[in-house]
């Protein structure tokens, strides 16, 4: 299959203990991406991770790539790993860093994908986060509404014109007019606001303030959305640059 240059690398993460499997909507989603299934097999504190490997590695292989061959008729690039750990947090950082995927999925049950809300705060990773919407909407007739929630005390306007560029970005890369919609709000409350206008939806997006490990964001309010909503979320993380790279010695995230 040729390489996508333009094509996002997404890690889904999948529970290999269990029967767990993405809903069928959210891998037809995600189709026009590279995919790396995360199969991460919890280890109690108690056991050593070499005796659960050795009982159940066969049968959690089984389950990762039974579920890799349901892109077998698509172009869709899938990787597979597994991985027996303690830290789920920690090992799915991990492996977006090993294997460079700047998006990262908590997948939750959804009926259909046929309204994603992209949730934008300033203009925190937002070249990321529309290239990425561009691309997954390449293949899909749903719908995307870009909402701001501004603070009290923050200007409005300026949200209005980022708003107006997100959307014209989104037409650049083939989403038609009619297919996206902008909603901008002041609140004193904007989590709450996202958190409402998730239940709306059936995806969100939201992006990474600063590189960090998954479990450090919780608190923040990437974290924040990601517990109070129950819907599927895309994590665009927000990677190094060159000159961040270079100051940490060009060293991966442990």
């Amino acid at each position: 299959m040729p390489e996508n240059s333009n094509r996002p690398s997404v890690l889904v993460p999948v529970d290999v203990s269990t029967d767990e499997r993405p809903d069928p909507q959210l891998l037809e989603l995600l189709e026009p991406a590279r995919i790396v299934l995360g199969g991460w097999y919890p280890v109690p504190d108690q056991t050593p991770p070499e005796q659960l490997q050795e009982a159940h590695e066969d049968e959690a292989i089984e389950r990762i790539e039974a579920i890799a061959a349901e892109f077998q008729d698509t172009d869709t690039a899938v990787e597979t790993v597994v991985v027996f750990t303690r830290d789920r947090s920690t090992t799915i950082d991990r492996l977006a860093d090993e294997y460079d995927c700047g998006v990262v999925l908590v997948p939750r049950a959804v009926q259909r994908v046929e309204r994603i809300l992209v949730a934008i705060r300033a203009d925190v990773n937002l070249s990321a986060i529309l290239s990425v919407v561009g691309v997954l909407l390449t293949d899909s007739e749903a719908t995307v509404t870009l909402l701001h929630a501004a603070e009290a005390d923050e200007d409005t306007e300026a949200g209005k014109v980022m708003l107006r560029g997100a959307g014209d970005e989104l037409l650049d890369a083939g989403v038609d007019a009619d297919r996206i919609d902008t909603v901008s709000l002041e609140s004193d409350t904007p989590v709450d606001d996202i958190v409402d206008a998730a239940a709306n939806h059936d995806v969100l997006v939201i992006g990474e303030s600063e590189p960090s490990l998954i479990e450090q964001v919780i608190g923040d309010v990437p974290g924040q959305l990601i517990k109070r909503t129950d819907r599927p979320v895309l994590i665009i993380r927000k990677l190094p640059t060159e000159e961040e790279e270079d100051e940490d010695g060009g060293e991966a995230l442990e």
